[in-house]
């Protein structure tokens, strides 16, 4: 009789964790926050939700983990470039990878840091703001405000905020009593033609002009 075999076998550490993130990743992506769990995980994996948690250690863990794998991903800048445009092509990289992963992008912004893959951006942020003469006791501050920004931005179109105007909105502001709200309606039809890129570098040059009078 042939004699049974495991499929668990070696445990927990032979489950490669860059398999296990890049299953979660695309779980997230397919379904969303709320319809994730490490449960459900496990299944897709093949493993006891505790052999993912032996990597990760809690759930905590896992998102800041799949934030850093994603990070990773970023494309890197020009470093021949000026600080100013080094700083531009790192936001708009930022929202093509919100574009290409929106589930799993909000997760970026819960951490200060997303661990190893973030230090080489962050740091080449700080030599672009120490180029645009931004002073030390400043310049932490600063790169926090300048990432919020950046990502909120990614957040906000990814999340629905920066889009064009439905028919359904416009009428809204059309049908408002006459002269209430002037401005709006006359710029109306501009909101229905919104292109969210445009907002993007609108802000993107509002970021670098503020940094620039800040020297």
């Amino acid at each position: 009789m042939p004699k049974k075999t495991s499929r668990v076998g070696a445990g927990p550490r032979s489950l490669s964790k860059d398999a296990i993130l890049q299953t979660a990743m695309d779980f997230m992506e397919e379904a969303g926050e709320r319809g994730f769990s490490v449960r459900k995980l496990g299944e897709r994996v093949g493993c006891d939700p505790m052999a993912i948690l032996y990597h990760f250690k809690n759930k905590d863990g896992l998102f800041r983990a799949m934030a850093d794998a994603l990070t990773a991903r970023l494309e890197g800048v020009d470093e021949s470039k000026a600080w100013q445009e080094r700083l531009r092509d790192h936001a708009r990289h930022y929202r093509a990878l919100a574009l290409g992963h929106p589930n799993t992008f909000g997760l970026i912004q819960r951490f200060l840091n997303t661990g190893i893959s973030d230090f080489a951006p962050i740091e080449m942020v700080h030599r672009a703001l120490a180029e645009a003469g931004i002073p030390d006791e400043t310049a932490p501050a600063l790169c926090l405000a300048w990432y919020a920004s950046v990502i909120g931005l990614c957040m906000g179109e990814i999340g629905g905020l920066i889009r064009p105007a439905t028919a359904g909105e416009a009428r809204e502001i059309l049908e408002t009593p006459e002269g209430q709200y002037p401005r709006l309606r006359a710029l109306t039809p501009s909101y229905r033609s919104l292109d969210p890129e445009a907002v993007f570098e609108i802000a993107n040059d509002i970021l670098i002009q503020g940094i620039a009078r800040l020297r």
